[in-house]
């Protein structure tokens, strides 16, 4: 519906939709070759084949929306959803979500649209809630072909194998109760227009609070699984945004353009399922990424020094700090805030653009580091193997201060004497190795020209352009490690692991684009 009735515009649309997706992975393995070189899986004597399911699932979705607006300066939108799948149990497979807004643009009511100042305003104010489902397979228990795990020698080997068939049940316990996720939005914002669109900015705050999130979480092996995805609470993310744009220059010669963009969210979880205190995200033997009450998400908990009531170090009757019996939270991967700056530059059909980005706070645990050190093979255990008569600032048991000196590295006293290896394990005290994670990064460099048109005459182009790129060119960080922002485990829950990444990769490139007639 697109209709007006005297100064109001009314805008409706009604709709629905269907998706489904099923996904099978089916594997014929031959080991052994009749012929060598003809590949070919009817040329080989031990043929094997498998199927898995990846993925089954059916999603329905119906919708309405309405859009008013009076003068088009006073905007109303109103909208609805409901949906329905199949990853959820069948007693709660629908929800419903409902959204509203309210923008306002006040200069043209006002009459200061022609202002050589503030040449356009706007406010808005919206509303607006999103529902989730989860992934396949998580309501119910299922069977798989059976593995017989290798090593770092051997590969692992799939059944059937050796003539024989088996199944395995799934390591994932089933949630007959699931339901889905709710996450209610409200946003406030205002894109303001200076010196007739000179000078750009574009201000939004927001607050999204997220009921039953969904997350797949580890459980104690005792229970004949390891994982299970249930619905973990409640967790609220606040923060802003804001993009700034301007044009110094423009002219019929020069163009230059400048953005700004910046933002900064807080997140904190607010509960969790009852007798639940903490839920891992990923764990490993010296480092676990959880939920806990009280904190932002996926903060990491490890081994850490034990400390007093006001936060100082307990150093035992060696010199040496006590060490925790239990983890704690060492670090919070979140960053404070994430800013970006580009700049582009235009002259004669030549364009010259350059975009970094800045990241400033948030945690990483630097397992590389932590590996070297115990090994005696990182910077830090030979620029302070030498260190002697060495006072840890802390206090005694007794809350006296402590003044017991040690030795970094005595051989004397044996692998006690060694700071790096006092912890006994591989990976020492994970807080050790929190490291903060901010840089600052060159993450785009492109120089361009637009071909004339009058080159081209009367032939099918239209336009011609050539660029010269690079990517992640410069990195400026304290960080000790390769790259900051990799990832042992990917764009997952967890986040800030470092053991033996990869660093980000620095490309270079050549684009021609054609528009043709």
């Amino acid at each position: 519906v697109d209709k007006r009735l005297g100064p109001v515009g009314i805008e409706a649309t009604l709709g629905h939709n269907y998706y489904y997706e099923k996904r099978i992975a089916r594997v014929s393995e031959g080991r052994v070759m009749a012929v060598q070189g003809f590949y070919n899986i009817k040329n080989t004597l031990d043929v094997t084949t498998s199927e898995s399911y990846l993925s089954n699932e059916k999603f329905y979705g119906v919708f309405a929306d309405i859009r008013l607006n009076y003068n088009e300066y006073l905007f109303v939108s109103l909208s609805g959803r409901n949906d329905w799948s199949s990853t959820l149990p069948k007693q709660n497979n629908s929800y419903f979500y409902p959204a509203a807004s309210v923008g306002f643009e006040f200069t043209e009511p006002l009459g200061i649209s022609d202002s050589p100042v503030l040449s356009y305003g706007k406010i808005r104010l919206s509303y607006g809630q999103v529902g989730g489902a989860t992934n396949s397979f998580v309501t119910a228990n299922y069977y798989n072909p059976a593995v017989i795990d290798g090593d770092g020698l051997l590969s692992a080997n799939e059944f059937p194998a050796f003539g024989v068939n088996s199944f395995e049940r799934s390591g994932q316990l089933a949630n007959s109760d699931l339901i889905h996720e709710l996450t209610s939005t409200l946003e406030i914002g205002g894109d303001f227009q200076f010196f007739t669109g000179r000078i750009g900015l574009d201000i939004t705050y927001y607050n999204a609070f997220t009921n039953n999130a969904i997350v797949q979480t580890d459980i104690s092996a005792a229970s004949g699984f390891t994982e299970i995805v249930l619905n973990s609470g409640s967790l609220e993310n606040k923060g802003i945004e804001l993009v700034f744009n301007a044009k110094p220059i423009r002219n019929s010669v020069i163009d230059w353009d400048i953005d700004i963009n910046f933002t900064k969210n807080n997140s904190l979880v607010k509960s969790l399922p009852e007798g639940i205190p903490s839920l891992p995200l990923a764990s490993f033997s010296a480092l676990t990424s959880l939920n806990t009450v009280g904190y932002p998400y996926g903060v990491m908990s490890g081994s850490r020094y034990r400390r007093d009531e006001q936060g100082r170090m307990v150093i035992g009757s060696d010199g040496w700090p006590l060490i925790e019996d239990t983890q704690g939270v060492i670090g919070d991967p979140n960053p404070d805030w994430f800013a970006g700056l580009k700049n582009s530059l235009s002259l004669y059909g030549v364009r010259f653009s350059m975009l970094w980005d800045i990241k400033k706070g948030g945690d990483v645990w630097n397992g590389t580091k932590a590996v070297m050190d115990y090994l005696g093979t990182s910077k830090e255990s030979g620029d302070l193997r030498g260190v002697t008569e060495y006072v840890f600032d802390g206090v005694t048991v007794d809350g006296e201060v402590n003044t017991v000196p040690v030795d970094f590295a005595n051989p004397a006293r044996g692998m006690g004497g060694i700071k790096w290896r006092r912890a006994g394990t591989l990976l020492g005290v994970a807080e050790d190795n929190i490291e903060d994670a901010s840089w600052i990064r060159l993450r785009e460099v492109t120089l361009g020209y637009q071909f004339p048109k009058k080159w081209f005459g009367k032939s099918s182009i239209q336009s011609l352009n050539l660029s010269f790129y690079g990517r992640n060119l410069l990195l400026f960080t304290e960080y000790k490690g390769v790259d900051p922002e990799t990832n042992l485990r990917g764009p997952s829950n967890a986040q800030g692991w470092d053991y033996f990444n990869l660093p980000g990769t620095r490309s270079y490139g050549v684009s021609l684009k054609a528009v043709l007639k």
